[in-house]
């Protein structure tokens, strides 16, 4: 897909979330996701899908788009969108999951000095918020 085309329909998913019609955004959204994008961006637009569905307040189908972003997104390098999914499960008091996904991030092979840090921090605010 042409990278215009791709920022200008992201664009517009934005726009339509922004006028508060969700449901044609994620239908938007699913085009990208299911389009020939690299797999990064691929997975950042299945995120996007599980932050609306959020929004719309079913949390149950956000979380298994979240599960469907980190899948695509383990055919990189990166690991933001895991780390997405694990603050969105201690958001919603998912605190052993959140852990789960914390720890599984810190055996992830590319993982950065400095962010072992902070997800190590994180994961001491869980246990905090466990206790």
């Amino acid at each position: 897909m042409d990278r215009q085309l791709y920022s200008a329909l992201a664009s517009r998913a934005s726009d339509l979330v922004d006028a508060g019609d969700r449901p044609a955004a994620i239908e938007l959204l699913e085009q990208l996701v299911h389009s020939d994008l690299p797999d990064f961006d691929r997975a950042m637009m299945c995120m996007n899908i599980a932050i609306v569905q959020d929004q719309m307040g079913d949390t149950g189908k956000a979380m298994q788009t979240y599960a469907s972003a980190v899948d695509l997104e383990r055919q990189t390098e990166s690991y933001s969108i895991a780390e997405n999914r694990a603050a969105y499960c201690a958001k919603l008091g998912l605190y052993d999951e959140s852990s789960r996904f914390y720890d599984d991030l810190l055996r992830h092979p590319h993982l950065k000095p400095e962010d072992r840090d902070r997800l190590l921090q994180n994961m001491s605010a869980l246990g905090k918020l466990r206790s």
